[in-house]
């Protein structure tokens, strides 16, 4: 019956009766369509327990305190890749003038390699000092690295501040070649300065051959130098500056005349995404870091950040096999919270307030809302490479309660109850159907023919 009924409201010709199906139809898949709508946010992700990380060594210190926290092999040989380039800026930042400009020479391009990250430097290029220095850190640029280390040896050899070797030494570059010490190339002298650094630093297991990390079996230091490498490179604000951009936009030049002719995206996956270490960790803010990928050396990161205590840590990964390079932001996250929470429980008490998202909220899984964070979190003390940082006392903040924090689910009827949900749906959409198509229809039919009726009857009184 209903069925018959439906079929000729359905192919009726009557533009109501067409109306009314439409209608129909379009509650029928409005509602079906709230039902089958696909939640298309990030999902909230696991990162491994710290003794599934797979690495050469890590490390991870207490800046504040200067205590390691925890480690794995951290005095080992390992090849540091391009986090060779936290020396070289940081000796950039120690030398050079940010806003004085270079120029691109051809020796800088020829000691890179084709298949190598590049800023995108050219020849003759005349550079900002600044523009470099992002360039180095952000995508990683050899080109970068190698312009930055001519500039830094020029300004050491005008300053007479360069140890250079005795007639006797050679040079350990990576083409192995005898190099006239008295007359040593500016990419050569930036390694003695690099090197003369290093000991002075105090570091006895590194040595460097190049400015950016390219392989070299002469070319290698260890998780725990580089640690102290980092701490050195801190002590520069504009290092932190640097490292702390998800992106630059570089500016014109005389080789690329207009602004934005690039746009460098932070190799740190980390900083964007910082809620990949969990609602729980111990960690305030990752602050930066810079990457290192070779082959030989594999992957790993030098990164810096806050801890919700108030400590600053220094967390370093090495060695993760070239193969697994796609893990090497949750690797890192897991050593960086694993020490995090140690940190935590020798000091627990609370300086900073909120989460890691209250710094860069970005692409998060529902339920990791910012918590509110109260400024300022951490004093910014003066720093020396070899005083370790005492942060003035900081108030303890009253936390804010987070009424904000609650999950979608949490209040989604049909995802708790989807068998209940279809039912009602069906019953729902059934009984639209037999309105619209049925009952409506039937009901104006009816009053079409008791009029028709009294108009023929009307007609026959008339005659």
């Amino acid at each position: 019956m209903i069925n018959k009924a439906l079929f000729q409201n359905i192919n009726s010709t009557n533009p109501r009766r067409v109306l009314s199906f439409l209608v129909a139809l379009g509650m029928v898949l409005s509602l079906f369509s709230i039902w089958i709508s696909a939640d298309v946010e990030q999902p909230p992700i696991n990162i491994p327990p710290l003794e599934e990380v797979e690495c050469a060594s890590y490390i991870v210190v207490n800046r504040t305190t200067g205590e390691v926290v925890i480690s794995k092999d951290a005095d080992t040989k390992i090849f540091p890749a391009s986090m060779t380039k936290v020396m070289t800026v940081a000796l950039a930042l120690e030398y050079l003038d940010p806003q004085d400009y270079v120029t691109v020479s051809q020796t800088a391009m020829d000691a890179t390699t084709p298949n190598s990250t590049m800023m995108g430097l050219v020849v003759g290029e005349e550079v900002q000092i600044s523009e470099l220095l992002y360039g180095a850190m952000l995508p990683s640029g050899n080109d970068a690295a190698n312009v930055i280390g001519e500039a830094v040896a020029a300004k050491g050899l005008e300053l007479s501040c360069v140890v250079l070797p005795t007639p006797s030494a050679t040079d350990t570059s990576e083409t192995g070649e005898t190099i006239d010490p008295t007359e040593p190339s500016l990419m050569h002298v930036f390694t003695i300065m690099m090197n003369n650094k290093a000991a002075e630093l105090g570091l006895v297991n590194t040595n460097f051959t190049n400015t950016n990390g390219l392989h070299n079996d002469n070319h290698y230091t260890t998780a725990a130098d580089l640690a102290v490498i980092m701490n050195y490179a801190l002590s520069f604000q504009d290092f932190v500056t640097i490292i702390n951009s998800p992106t630059h936009v570089f500016k014109a030049t005389n080789k690329h005349t207009y602004d934005g002719w690039s746009i460098a995206r932070n190799t740190n996956y980390l900083l964007n995404d910082p809620w990949i270490l969990g609602k729980d960790t111990k960690v305030a803010q990752v602050v930066g870091g810079k990457t290192g990928t070779t082959i030989v050396a594999g992957t790993g990161m030098a990164a810096f950040s806050l801890n919700k205590n108030g400590s600053e840590m220094i967390t370093i990964v090495c060695g993760i096999p070239y193969d697994l390079s796609k893990k090497q932001t949750i690797f890192v996250a897991s050593v960086m919270d694993a020490g995090a929470q140690v940190c935590y429980d020798q000091d627990p008490v609370d300086r900073i307030s909120g989460n890691v998202m209250d710094y860069r909220p970005c692409n998060s899984p529902v339920g990791f809302e910012a918590e509110g964070v109260v400024e300022p979190t951490v004093p910014e003390p003066e720093i020396t490479p070899d005083i370790p940082i005492t942060p003035s006392e900081v108030q303890q903040p009253n936390e804010p309660k987070n009424t904000e924090n609650i999950s979608e689910d949490e209040g989604n009827f049909f995802s708790k109850h989807p068998v209940i949900s279809i039912i009602g749906l069906v019953i729902i959409v059934f009984i639209v159907a037999v309105v619209f198509l049925v009952i409506i229809p039937a009901v104006v039919h009816r009053k079409r023919r008791k009029r028709s009726h009294r108009s023929s009857q009307d007609g026959i009184r008339r005659i």
